[in-house]
């Protein structure tokens, strides 16, 4: 009996397991988590482990080659290249003591196989200094791109609601 319960379980956890991993590896995680990591660059903590040159190292590896974005001031607007790109992001970060973003009620929605789209609601908190904390409440699109196994964002579109 033992024998036939350990081959029972073992097939269930490779069920498990296998199910696991195809969840994972879908284009609406690998878009999600993408579309987090990319939020999580511009994230500034005082105790973050991670450099801004590392940010911005990480955020070219997260962007399709032409980038845009569209939001209201004070965020920079347009198309960016890699290294306009990641020096945008080392300014912001020079720029303010610390940045936070919450999101509520992510979405994925796939236009095609090789493009897709996360919309999110940002709760942003930005310190500048003291007596100088802005909260700020954003619908975020950012669009995807397939680019071989990669998927890589093209724009972000930043909405104040």
């Amino acid at each position: 009996m033992k024998p036939r319960l350990l081959i029972i379980g073992f097939v269930i956890l490779t069920i498990l397991g296998t199910s696991f991993l195809l969840w994972r590896s879908s284009p609406e995680q690998t878009v999600k988590r993408q579309a987090h990591r990319l939020l999580n660059c511009l994230e500034k903590g005082a105790l973050s482990r991670t450099t801004h040159s590392e940010k911005a190292d990480l955020l070219v590896d997260l962007l399709a080659r032409s980038f845009k974005v569209q939001a209201p001031y004070p965020v920079d607007s347009g198309s960016f290249n890699h290294a306009q790109a990641a020096q945008s992001l080392r300014d912001f970060h020079n720029s303010v003591m610390s940045c936070a973003i919450s999101r509520d009620n992510p979405f994925v929605n796939f236009e095609s196989d090789n493009s897709g789209r996360y919309e999110v609601v940002l709760s942003v908190e930005i310190n500048l200094g003291p007596r100088r904390q802005h909260q700020l409440k954003y619908k975020c699109l950012i669009e995807f791109i397939r680019d071989e196994e990669e998927w890589l964002a093209r724009a972000i579109i930043l909405n104040p609601i």
